[in-house]
């Protein structure tokens, strides 16, 4: 017997370190490995002529369980999903498996997968890649969900990312149609100035994975002088949609200015950021931030569960200063608990006042002037918006 897996790799993941792999691509290696061989099929997502032969090989393929390993960040992940439904591909007969190769790597940690591999990892041999082969042959396999992110702009609104070119990098206005923007989420969403820190870091990011991180840092610091729209200058109210009956809309919580509202939780003091986790991991390996997280006294009432990547539920937690954020990893708890639900829900921003401030989703930031709400539903493309996942069960984050 013989398990076949295609690898798509991201050549300029994690300070290129994807671009080892070029020397195999459009091409196999085998493993006699227990408990069955193996056979890896290379091919670089970021060259359409590669990519769209492994993408054609995988539509031919009859078998109900297509392995696919994809070596690159976060974002790499949805990107290969993305063309995996841009080729009508079964998604109910792939199952995902994430080799962490990018800067983040949050949604490899969650399934067990650490956050970052060798630099050389191929090995002498082969040998590095095969363990790490052998370890994918033993996963054990799991469902993941995916959520579908929508945001709504006014007339004058717009968003903004980082775009890099040979030899330029700069801001550019992302083309929006009826002033609507949309973007699938599989690890976090969050507004505030932790986006802002991540807006920067995209400018002066290098090609090393190492000097990265002193970049992010260095962001963070300059961000502690600069002002940044907080919660309550920025957002109204989070609610939960009753698809059926638009009229029963719960409100879930308000900021402490919009004190019209009542029934609802109102977020404590003034906090620099609103995060929404899907997973246990953030910012690059920041674990247990749920847990861990602090709640006001009239929080008691509402039970909190652990949270989980496939139980269709969300986290919502907010941070008071970057200092919070920063130190989370050596002092944990810098984290306030707003709400445990399940979607959809939807967020609306201050109506009446001009708004300009930073979001992220899955650690890809951006600029948004204007806003009118963000909504997050489950995912409508995909069978009970859910992934199949392999996840390495030795090295899950608890």
């Amino acid at each position: 017997m013989e398990q076949v897996f295609y690898l798509f790799y991201n050549s300029i993941s994690g300070g290129n370190r994807g671009q080892q792999f070029l020397k195999y691509d459009q091409q196999e290696l085998t493993f006699l490995t227990k408990p069955k061989n193996a056979r890896i099929k290379f091919f670089n997502i970021y060259e359409p002529v590669s990519r769209n032969k492994g993408l054609e090989q995988i539509k031919q393929q009859q078998n109900n369980d297509i392995h696919i390993v994809m070596a690159g960040g976060d974002g790499s992940i949805m990107w290969i999903v993305g063309l995996l439904l841009q080729y009508q591909i079964d998604l109910n007969k792939c199952i995902i498996i994430p080799f962490p190769f990018g800067t983040g790597n949050d949604f490899a940690n969650t399934l067990g997968w650490g956050t970052t591999v060798p630099t050389d990892v191929i090995g002498k041999n082969n040998k590095v890649l095969q363990n790490y082969v052998e370890q994918w042959l033993i996963g054990a396999e799991s469902f993941f969900d995916v959520w579908d992110v929508d945001i709504v702009l006014k007339k004058d609104g717009f968003i903004s990312e980082i775009k890099r070119h040979t030899n330029s990098v700069g801001e550019l206005k992302i083309q929006l149609k009826d002033y609507k923007f949309y973007k699938p989420m599989i690890n976090y969403f969050s507004i505030g100035v932790d986006a802002r820190i991540g807006y920067g870091f995209d400018k002066n990011r290098t090609t090393y994975q190492c000097c990265n991180k002193i970049v992010y840092c260095w962001e963070g610091f300059k961000k502690l002088f600069l002002k940044t729209p907080k919660m309550n200058q920025s957002i109204e109210t989070l609610e939960y949609l009753d698809d059926h009956d638009d009229m029963q809309n719960k409100l879930l919580f308000k900021t402490q200015e919009n004190t019209g509202q009542r029934d609802s939780i109102t977020i404590p003091g003034n906090p620099i950021n609103l995060l929404c986790l899907n997973i246990n991991s953030y910012a690059g390996g920041l674990k247990n931030i749920w847990m861990n997280a602090q709640y006001e006294e009239g929080y008691k009432k509402y039970e909190f569960h652990p949270p989980s990547f496939s139980d269709g539920v969300l986290e919502f937690l907010s941070f008071n200063s970057i200092l919070g954020i920063g130190s989370e990893r050596i002092l944990p708890g810098q984290a306030t608990r707003l709400s445990q639900t399940k979607g959809p829900i939807k967020l609306n921003f201050k109506k009446n006042e001009p708004l300009r401030t930073y979001f992220q989703i899955d650690g890809q930031y951006f600029s948004i002037t204007n806003p009118i709400s963000v909504s997050i539903r489950s995912c409508q493309q995909l069978s009970q918006g859910k992934l199949r996942v392999l996840i390495n069960k030795q090295g899950i984050v608890q």
